[in-house]
């Protein structure tokens, strides 16, 4: 049995490398571990992890992504969302006033039963997920979350 720890890293391939970093870096905090000319990518990484974000420019740019076709992302193949996760609820609020005070606009922020969620999109039309997991989310998948897609709204 292969006994996997972690996501490692999502890689992307992006319209504008310079416009999608400064997104990731200066929106949802990530840093700059390299930019490595020579294979053409940027790798970015949060927390104390290595890379966990790696971004390439895309050889066919005005190709559409998955994700922006379908506003729940089910239709076709390939990645439907990428989500990073918050360790407390507080900083799911953070998240959430963070992007709209940037101009991110919110898809969708949804209590999932055993998380909570807020949807968005980055600058390519990637679909991204900040979640929250709550701490007995074992145990509410366990016995069955009944997963009602709540809607959330955020007050400060």
């Amino acid at each position: 049995m292969i006994k996997l720890q972690r996501l490692g890293h999502v890689l992307m391939a992006v319209r504008d490398l310079e416009a999608s970093k400064k997104f990731y870096m200066e929106i949802l905090g990530f840093r700059l571990l390299e930019q490595d000319p020579e294979h053409g990518g940027v790798f970015l990484s949060i927390g104390s992890h290595g890379n966990t974000l790696d971004l390439f420019p895309s050889v066919e740019p005005e190709a559409t992504p998955p994700s922006a076709s379908d506003a729940r992302g089910m239709l076709g193949l390939g990645v439907k969302h990428v989500a990073f996760a918050v360790a407390e609820e507080s900083d799911l609020k953070a998240a959430y006033f963070a992007l709209t005070e940037a101009g991110v606009p919110i898809q969708r922020a949804l209590d999932h039963e055993s998380q909570q969620s807020i949807y968005f999109h980055d600058p390519d039309g990637n679909l991204l997920e900040i979640v929250w997991e709550r701490p007995d989310a074992l145990d509410i998948f366990a016995k069955g979350r009944g997963d009602n897609d709540d809607e959330i709204s955020f007050e400060r």
